[in-house]
């Protein structure tokens, strides 16, 4: 390949200033490396794509088959490395676009450089794409850091004219003052000690290989295979790393370094759980696609994660933002906790910023006790608690690429958090709102995109920023409430009691404003049906609607409301649905509506959990059930009727049933209905409403 080394240029970065940019005292290199690599690839995965797939591989090449092709460094490197066998570290990604766009800069219109120039040839590029995880130009330094500061990009992408096209080039950044820097000095003044290898453009410049024998002759000499028929993605390979020395980066975290900093394998397979967690292969995940992740062929199994990740991905499961279609694995649903963060004054509809889920754990839901014995939760995310305080708070935080930002146990997120028993331990995740709109104020831009612009060019901390001069200080507010929200639920027992009163009284207070609208329950002479006896004066008169009474009050336990009802169900009716609804000032909103993005835009807030069927009667006869419909199947079949569940279409929340009659006469269902509400000041009431069929 043809080099093209960059001259010194006023106001240019030179390579030590480049490989300083990302330099970071909290996280090992192959952490920084990790968070990038797997941020830029979800960055690229197609729309049309299930999921996005990662792979990194670890394997060796002979140097002197590779630097071969490097002119002018060629020699210096098998001086170096005595042409002997060497290990490069490959991240690959598919079910990607590819480094896409022109060429060379030349070819470039309307200032739309692509993903190639960006990230091989540019540097403080910022990502355009919303949700993006950041600045090309910062972040990609780390790649250099890992080796010799020499990096091959090989891509295969499908180009404008639909065809299959394959891309490759080198670029070395390196230290120029280092007395073993691999570039020769060629002419007088400072050096820049940067570097690009390719097909000549003209005579002082490169662009990538796209000559498919050439580039699949260096991909074997590299011990790199191509990408399959069909694939488009990019690899990132990194020849020359040196293995025990990422590896002591790593340990070099750890007070005690765990079993897994042994070797490159197992700490890229732990330090990818740490930080993604919430999004490997989980098809809840709803900000972004499905991530798989293998290291040397092993996928990533989220059951065989450590006890905190799995932990990660049942909290972020829980939240309301989540896809309802998948099984907890390691947390039961009743430990977790929610509750939805609200700030003032600062979006264009309702306050709700997002979402903090929440548990308390023992040393035996960690699994930190035989015949496990797993460390600690704090070892396995590296963090020190070497304090006055031996099981501070945990909170994590994330937005759109999935990756968790920091788990924080002294900062402001955790540090006005109680701090439960000495056995005890609260771990929490905080899921943002990420397509809500700040006000016009803030440039109507979402808070996806406010978080993105406070993030550090490592990605490890969330700052409030000014817009038009002016600060909303959202992350600072969002912090204040989840440790109040966490306190308020965690309080010490005297004070618990008191709040469990409280719960219970509200309860019951939302239990008596769920009941059916003025125009059902009635009886033929207008009077409400209190229970007092059969429905059978009525089904004769209720040929073509349906009615619902609710019989007795309400009962509250374990924060469900729990209401007995009558239904009849006309001799003309094919199909009725019962559904819960918020009552709004301008009357009653439906599920359907509340999700919509130009009204509330969030999950429904009203669930119904259980639909009990006690008996039911046709002709005057009573025929016992005591059928439950629970949620958890999709249909139950009796002789008389099915039930099936309503889901909104959105979120997937259990919002009411729907009963299909299957006889042609009459019929009155008696029963309870349970229901829960995650926003204590959301008010709702039960409607029930018909389809008409001929018989």
């Amino acid at each position: 390949m043809k080099v093209e080394i960059a001259p010194h240029e006023r106001m240019s970065e030179t390579g030590s200033s480049l490989i300083r940019l990302i330099q970071s005292n909290e996280l090992p290199t192959l952490d920084l490396l990790i968070r990038e690599a797997i941020q830029n690839s979800s960055d690229a995965v197609k729309e049309e794509a299930e999921s996005v797939k990662v792979a990194f591989n670890i394997s060796n090449f002979e140097s002197n088959n590779l630097s071969r092709h490097f002119e002018k460094i060629s020699e210096t490197l098998n001086e170096q490395f005595k042409n002997e066998t060497s290990k490069y570290l490959e991240i690959r990604d598919t079910n990607t676009t590819g480094l896409t766009g022109p060429l060379h800069h030349n070819d470039v219109e309307d200032n739309e450089l692509g993903n190639l120039i960006n990230l091989v040839y540019e540097i403080s590029k910022p990502q355009q794409k919303v949700g993006a995880g950041g600045s090309w130009g910062l972040g990609k330094t780390i790649y250099f850091r890992v080796g010799v500061g020499l990096v091959i990009y090989y891509t295969r992408i499908l180009n404008e004219n639909n065809e299959y096209e394959s891309r490759l080039a080198a670029c070395l950044v390196e230290d120029e003052k280092k007395d073993n820097s691999l570039l020769p000095i060629e002419t007088r003044g400072p050096r820049r000690g940067i570097a690009w290898w390719g097909a000549p453009r003209d005579e002082k410049h490169t662009i990538p290989i796209t000559n498919e024998n050439e580039i699949n002759e260096i991909l074997k000499d590299a011990n790199v295979e191509p990408f399959k028929k069909g694939e488009t993605g990019t690899s990132i390979i990194i020849p020359y790393i040196d293995e025990e020395k990422l590896v002591q980066s790593a340990k070099a975290s750890y007070e005690e370094a765990p079993t897994w900093t042994n070797n490159i394998e197992k700490y890229i397979k732990r330090a990818t759980e740490r930080w993604y967690s919430p999004r490997i292969n989980n098809n809840c995940y709803a900000m972004n696609k499905p991530l798989l992740v293998s290291i040397n062929g092993k996928e990533i199994n989220p059951n065989e994660m450590l006890p905190l990740f799995r932990v990660m991905q049942d909290l972020y499961n829980k939240s309301s933002y989540a896809l309802k279609n998948k099984s907890n694995i390691l947390l039961e649903d009743k430990q977790l906790n929610l509750e939805k963060i609200f700030v003032r004054k600062i979006f264009k509809t309702n306050g709700e910023a997002g979402e903090i889920i929440f548990t308390k754990l023992s040393k035996a839901d960690l699994l930190m006790l035989p015949p496990y014995n797993y460390p600690s939760h704090y070892d396995q995310a590296a963090l020190d608690v070497s304090g006055e305080v031996s099981n501070p708070p945990m909170i994590g935080y994330l937005r759109k690429p999935g990756m968790i930002i920091n788990y924080d146990i002294e900062g402001d997120w955790a540090s006005s958090i109680q701090t439960p028993s000495e056995e005890e331990f609260v771990v929490a995740l905080f899921v943002p709102n990420s397509r809500k709109e700040l006000s016009e104020n803030y440039n109507s831009i979402l808070l996806e995109e406010y978080l993105r612009m406070g993030e550090k060019a490592d990605h490890t901390s969330w700052n409030d920023q000014p817009i038009n001069e002016k600060n909303p200080k959202l992350v600072s507010k969002i912090k204040g409430q989840v440790a109040r929200k966490i306190n308020q639920y965690f309080v010490p027992n005297k004070d618990k009691e008191k709040n469990e009163t409280k719960q219970i009284k509200l309860g019951k207070s939302l239990a008596n404003i769920l009941l059916p609208p003025e125009d059902f329950g009635k009886r033929t002479n207008g009077e409400v049906n209190k229970g007092n006896g059969g429905g059978q004066g009525r089904v004769k008169s209720l040929t073509n609607k349906s009615s619902l009474s609710l019989l007795g009050d309400p009962k509250f336990s374990n924060g469900e409301v729990h209401s007995d009802f009558e239904i009849i169900i006309g001799k003309s009716l094919e199909q009725t649905t019962l559904e819960l609804r918020v009552i709004t000032e301008n009357g009653t909103m439906t599920s359907e509506k509340w999700e919509d993005d130009k009204y509330i835009g969030t999950a429904f807030p009203l669930i119904m959990t259980s639909f009990y069927i006690s008996k039911i009667e046709v002709d005057n006869k009573a025929i016992l059930c005591e059928k439950v419909h629970d949620f958890t199947k999709e249909l139950l079949d009796l002789n008389e009727v099915t039930i099936s569940s309503k889901k909104t279409n959105k979120y997937q929340i259990n919002s009411g049933i729907e009963i299909h009659k299957k006889i042609e006469e009459s019929c009155v269902i008696y029963g309870t209905v349970s229901f829960k509400g995650n926003q204590n000041n959301v008010k709702g009431s039960l409607t029930i409403f018909d389809k008409v069929g001929v018989k």
